[in-house]
């Protein structure tokens, strides 16, 4: 299959080296406004052709499809001319600004019969599989409640990522969408019912006055923007079968339980995942004998998440097989963070 590359920034080389590794995929072409960013790539990854302008990559009728690796803001207009062009498309998460812009995308996708997969990488890891295969044999039950968070104490963001306008949103945005998307994954993706969300905008220049303190991941983007994004958001959900999820998620705050989290709690059994790598899930559940333990599942890592998504990716556009990440599974996870962000701006619930 001969892709197309949108986007040369910092996340296009974890695409570009999984296709590399491909047998059955060869990145053609790639793109970018920065052209000589793009022309470094093309030269590093032995890509024949680059360009400044996405759509030289859309009239080609020889590349059957393309990944996006874009500022959040333009993805909608760049996935809708994809699908438009014929393309099967993989487009990096957030997978939009809106739930509005979601709807369009996921309408498109159904017009053009072409694929619509968006990027969220953190479900293919071996530790996801294991509880998914854990709830399918009814290991949790019912699964009634969930926590997602994603806790940062200083994060300190530049360029687009830190105007609203463009990234849509902070942390709870960027970052904490993989946690929500994987408490959904594992729910099953329920229909939400209603949300009630709180920001604040306190402490945005704490990143600037602590010392000590690595940020973590920066952006390419080193342009000076007015920082317009939250450095808290937090979230209640009520879902329709009577299943609730409560979002934390936090860029500058004085905090303790640091990192990714997700936690399920079912009627038979309950679990934790940290999601840094390594780690397996904490599973707790009764033992033969009735009492409440602690276990975690020893479970050998497999290649890393990027390369099994576009493996993933590749076999689903070639042999025609559904993704299990589908362009609904975004409408209702761009429902529920605008709704957290709406309720904040209103003080009131929002409900769907």
């Amino acid at each position: 299959m001969k892709v197309g590359m949108i986007g040369a920034g910092s996340i296009s080389a974890n695409h570009l080296k999984s296709y590399a590794a491909n047998p059955n995929a060869e990145v053609v072409a790639i793109a970018d406004l920065n052209v000589d960013l793009a022309k470094a790539k093309a030269a590093e990854y032995n890509i024949p052709k680059y360009c400044a302008d996405y759509k030289e990559i859309l009239r080609d009728d020889t590349i059957e499809a393309v990944s996006i690796a874009t500022p959040t803001f333009t993805h909608c207009q760049i996935v809708l001319d994809a699908l438009a062009s014929g393309k099967h498309v993989l487009c990096e998460k957030p997978p939009v600004l809106n739930a509005e812009q979601a709807e369009q995308c996921a309408e498109a996708a159904i017009k053009s019969g072409r694929k619509l997969m968006y990027g969220f990488v953190r479900r293919f890891s071996p530790h996801i599989d294991y509880l998914m295969e854990f709830k399918e044999k009814g290991g949790f039950g019912e699964i009634y409640a969930a926590e997602a968070s994603r806790i940062s104490r200083t994060t300190s963001l530049s360029g687009w990522f830190v105007d609203k306008t463009k990234s849509g949103g902070g942390v709870l945005m960027d970052a904490a969408i993989h946690e929500i998307d994987l408490a959904l994954y594992l729910m099953g993706y329920p229909k939400p019912k209603s949300v009630i969300g709180a920001t604040s905008y306190v402490n945005k220049d704490l990143p600037q006055r602590v010392k000590g303190l690595s940020s973590g991941w920066t952006s390419l983007d080193k342009q000076k923007c007015e920082r317009t994004i939250e450095s808290v958001a937090n979230g209640l959900v009520t879902f329709e079968n009577g299943a609730s999820m409560i979002i934390r998620s936090g860029a500058i705050q004085y905090a303790f339980d640091i990192g990714p989290s997700v936690q399920l709690y079912g009627e038979k059994a309950g679990a934790r995942y940290a999601g840094w790598g390594h780690d397996a899930p904490t599973m707790v559940a009764l033992d033969e004998n009735g009492y409440m333990t602690e276990f975690k599942p020893a479970i050998t890592l497999k290649p890393d998440g990027f390369q099994l998504q576009i493996n993933h990716f590749v076999d689903g556009c070639l042999n025609d097989k559904p993704f299990i990440v589908k362009p609904e599974h975004a409408v209702t996870l761009m429902s529920i963070i605008s709704g957290i962000y709406k309720s904040a701006e209103t003080g009131k619930p929002v409900t769907f």
